[in-house]
């Protein structure tokens, strides 16, 4: 009897055996999807010349087919002069499930700073190599080469600075910190109040944009005129001058400072328009000749503009910009 049961045990085992090694001999079963059948991507840049100011390239994306799941997209930099962040940053894109359309988007930036055009290769990725494997084999990711030309601006950007540091005994101060304050005027060729009170508008520092719309062709002189000295003249500290120091900037052409001839700075006495009405000092800073789109900034060299600063035209110019300007 116990022989007929390990027979039995033993012709069971073996066609277990058989039957599995059967098994291991047929054809794998064929996938469920083909990557044939994933969809294929297709893509379309706007542009590869920009200029840096406002400048976009986008990169349009469709698929032939929609997936349930979405694909994302991006780029990265493999080669140029531009710096990510500095000169330009990319929005990455994403196909939503459903759908067969996004657009990357690349975002450039303007600078001041007078240079050749820069350039930026750009090379279309997938961020994940799960979303790389939901298209067809056959898609190809582009890159693209990238020229963004350098910004010029057509306005004159002036910064007139006065701010210092000084000890009140032995307390430690700043113009700006105690609401000292200096208006500039823009007086025409003749000396005639222009209306322009752009940079007299209680600002430490102060600023005056010139522009083709604001500043037809012609000569431009600029005064200032201390409206407020906010209790400087009495506080406990030595005499000091007060210079103005200019930056002027056209983005994209020239950039600069320089500071104002001292013959014409205030001192930390003077007093201001608060405190002696139509008295108050003003005086000469800076000559802004406009032709044609070309600015040229010029000091009081010429002995006109130097010997007429105190000329009654001037002041009677500047109490009615004062008066005009309504603080």
């Amino acid at each position: 009897m116990k022989k007929y049961i390990k027979f039995k045990l033993f012709v069971s085992v073996a066609f277990l055996a058989l039957t599995t090694v059967s098994c291991d001999v047929n054809n794998e079963p064929d996938p469920i999807i083909s990557s044939a059948d994933y969809p294929t991507a297709t893509f379309k840049v706007s542009a590869t010349t920009v200029n840096e100011k406002d400048g976009l390239v986008t990169v349009k994306i469709t698929t032939d087919k929609m997936l349930t799941r979405g694909i994302t997209f991006s780029a990265e930099q493999t080669g140029g002069t531009a710096v990510l962040h500095d000169d330009y940053d990319i929005v990455e894109a994403t196909i939503a499930p459903y759908s067969k359309e996004a657009t990357i988007v690349v975002k450039f930036y303007d600078d001041v700073i007078p240079e050749a055009a820069k350039t930026l290769q750009l090379q279309i990725t997938t961020p994940s190599l799960a979303n790389r494997y939901l298209l067809n084999p056959t898609t190809v990711l582009p890159s693209y080469n990238i020229t963004i030309n350098n910004y010029i601006s057509n306005t004159l950007d002036v910064l007139f600075k006065y701010n210092q540091s000084f000890l009140d005994g032995t307390t430690a101060k700043t113009l700006c910190g105690i609401g000292y304050d200096i208006d500039f005027y823009v007086l025409d060729a003749n000396y005639n109040d222009t209306g322009n009170y752009q940079a007299a508008a209680s600002g430490c520092p102060e600023v005056l944009t010139v522009s083709p719309a604001k500043f037809p062709n012609g000569t431009y002189h600029i005064f200032h005129d201390l409206y407020d000295n906010h209790g400087l003249p009495a506080m406990n500290t030595p005499v000091f001058t007060i210079p103005i120091s200019v930056d002027y900037t056209r983005a994209g052409v020239i950039s600069g400072n320089f500071k104002q001839e001292a013959a014409f700075a205030f001192t930390s006495k003077a007093l201001g328009f608060v405190q002696s009405a139509n008295n108050e000092p003003y005086d000469y800073v800076v000559t802004i000749i406009v032709n044609n789109g070309v600015y040229t900034l010029k000091n009081s060299l010429g002995t006109t503009v130097a010997n007429a600063r105190k000329s009654n035209k001037i002041s009677n110019s500047i109490q009615q910009a004062r008066l005009n300007n309504k603080k």
